[in-house]
Formats: structure tokens, sequence, C-alpha cells
């Protein structure tokens, strides 16, 4: 009976009895160049989504420190636009009435000052 040796068989031990990370390991240096590539491209997807994580974070805090200015010009124009144009208008006659009333009282009480000095 002859007895034969499979080097193969230290190999699949090795597998089993190394965790992941030994495996990584030892793949990149038998990988130099790959390793150098996944490398510089892990290095680039970092500074990448740093930068864009950064982006969003500035454009989020710009606009919660407008958000309270934006909430009070909306109240504003909502609570202007309230009144109608038409009922804006009789506003404006009223006013210039009630203007116009209080001249023609001063000019009446000049005018009834002014009537008994000429007797």
């Amino acid at each position: 009976m002859m007895l034969t040796i499979d080097w193969t068989m230290p190999i699949v031990l090795a597998d089993v009895l190394l965790t992941p990370a030994e495996t990584a390991a030892l793949w990149g240096l038998h990988h130099p160049y790959w390793l150098i590539a996944i490398a510089i491209s892990l290095i680039i997807l970092l500074q990448l989504s740093l930068s864009i994580l950064s982006q969003l974070l500035k454009r989020l805090l710009k606009w919660l420190g407008h958000s309270p200015f934006s909430l009070g010009r909306w109240l504003m124009t909502k609570t202007a636009t309230g009144v109608s144009p038409q009922e804006q208008q009789i506003e404006t006659i009223l006013q210039r009435l009630n203007s116009l009333q209080e001249e023609q009282s001063i000019l009446l009480r000049e005018l009834t000052k002014q009537l008994p000095n000429q007797d």
C-alpha cells in the first residue's frame, strides 16, 4: 500500500484556522498592487463621503437659520392677503373721508371765529 501526501491539505487547514482579517491581510501581502489600488479607492470614497456630509450639514444649518424668518414672512403674507383688494380700497376711501371731515371741521371752526370779528 502506497501512501501519498496531499500538499493542499495544510492550505485548507490554514484557511479554516485563519480569521477573515488575517486572510485579508495575507491576500494583501500577496497582491500589493491591488492592495494599493483598493486603499487609494477607499481614501477617495472616504473623502467624497465626508465632503457630501459636510455640504448637507451646511445646507441644513443654513436652512435652520433662515426658517424663522421664512416662517415670519409667510405668516405676514397670509395675514396681509386675508383682506381682499376691494376691502382695502374701501378702507382707503374711508380714511380719506375721515381726514376730509377733520379738515372740514377745522375750517368751520376758523370760519366761525372769523365771522364774529367781521361784525
